[in-house]
């Protein structure tokens, strides 16, 4: 909604450092823990920054995540046209559910499943840092590992051939690599639609043992098909699999070579492997402005009544260093292991790829670790570009030497 000029702060806020949230949070979080904010296209929204009300909203079946609503809370303007263009992600029940079980049929996300792809998983990372020293440092870690590896992964799983693989990464280097130029992003979005609109078309006609062939078969058996929406899906599944992994990953890598601490004993304690895992999702959270909702109904929650109509935006960085639930939240600590955090989301929406996302950021942290032991940032962390504002959190490229 669009109100007159007030003394509403602007929102997003912004990290000063990539490993912390904006300090806004914690004051916030302690003082008036929903807010209303002002976002740049003028419209107010509430901003959730305690754990147990963003926990509760993921759950309320009043807090829509429909895009098309007209007081969903973009950041930037989108024209109402292209608001009903998505996939499952910005649906709700009954609809989301439907077509989110046609990607879990497949069984693709399950742990067992996941857990067999490790050894294709460790492969793929064993080819990154292989070609990493052959160019010789410094190299650009973002760009030969931790965009590579999900796109490579999340490329097999949905079943788009090898040969294809490197355009669609030139093109995520388009989208994501900070280098290019607003007409350029666009030339990518339209050169990837394309090609998915050609390879769904294909699989149609020539089905194989993949996500977007079983997902094809599913939605036929249903009587729901249709090749628009299945872009859509394939679209949010690939870019799912891939930027939020990618973000984690150079922030992970990051984060431990900044706790020396933490990493010798994520080296020396294969104990605490998979709380690390957990414990990084929980402190770096780089979905953090990922998550809106608006209300298709009042909803009195904390000591606020969120209107009808109106936009919410879930902090999930703040409500992961809340600390009500975590103790010493602001510390990294890897033998924490708390899956409580919100990092993947909660509800009906948590992340259908989680159990991919854990096992890729093992497979990286283990293999690059104990393949470069000397790494190092080739510059330090202040002096990197960042996604500040971004509703993915990330960092543009991050030099590496060893």
């Amino acid at each position: 909604m669009t109100e007159p000029a007030t003394e509403l702060p602007e929102f997003p806020w912004h990290r000063t450092c990539p490993m912390a949230p904006p300090k806004q949070y914690a004051e916030i979080r302690a003082a008036e823990p929903i807010k209303k904010v002002r976002l740049a296209t003028g419209r107010t929204a509430w901003v959730v920054t305690r754990y147990e009300h963003v926990k509760a909203l993921l759950t309320d079946p009043r807090a829509s995540s429909d895009r098309a609503h007209e007081g969903f809370p973009y950041y930037i303007d989108v024209p109402q046209e292209f608001r009903t263009e998505g996939s499952f992600i910005g649906w709700d029940p009954p609809k989301h559910t439907l077509h989110r079980r046609m990607a879990a049929l497949s069984g693709d996300f399950t742990r067992q499943r996941v857990r067999a792809l490790r050894p294709r998983m460790t492969e793929i990372v064993d080819e990154c840092i292989d070609q990493m020293l052959e160019a010789g440092p410094p190299v650009d870690l973002v760009h030969m590992l931790a965009l590579r590896v999900p796109m490579t992964i999340v490329c097999e799983i949905l079943g788009i051939p090898a040969k294809d693989q490197d355009y669609l990464h030139s093109c995520t280097d388009v989208l994501f690599g900070g280098r290019s130029t607003a007409e350029q992003r666009s030339d990518a979005i339209q050169r990837v639609g394309v090609y998915l609109e050609e390879l769904v078309a294909h699989k149609e006609e020539n089905p194989g043992e993949d996500l977007i062939s079983r997902m094809i078969s599913r939605y036929r058996q249903e009587g729901i098909y249709e090749r628009r929406e299945m872009c859509n899906v394939t679209r949010l599944l690939l870019n799912g699999g891939h930027e939020t992994s990618a973000a984690m990953i150079a922030l992970s890598v990051m984060s431990l070579l900044e706790h020396p601490d933490q990493l010798q004993a994520y080296l020396t304690d294969p104990s605490i492997r998979a709380k690390a895992v957990e414990e990084l999702l929980r402190y770096l959270s780089p979905g953090d402005l990922a998550t809106s909702r608006v209300a298709t109904a009042d909803i009195e929650i904390g000591d606020v009544v969120i209107r009808e109509g109106e936009g919410m935006i879930l902090l999930g960085m703040s409500a992961n260093r809340d600390p009500d639930v975590f103790d010493r939240p602001d510390e990294l600590d890897l033998s924490r292991g708390d899956r409580q955090h919100l990092a993947l989301g909660h509800g009906v929406h948590h992340c259908i790829g989680a159990e991919i996302a854990r096992v890729e950021l093992d497979v990286v942290l283990d293999t690059i670790f104990r393949r470069l032991p000397g790494l190092k940032m080739a510059k330090s962390w202040d002096q990197l570009r960042y996604k500040d504002g971004n509703v993915m959190y990330g960092v543009f490229e991050m030099p590496v030497t060893w």
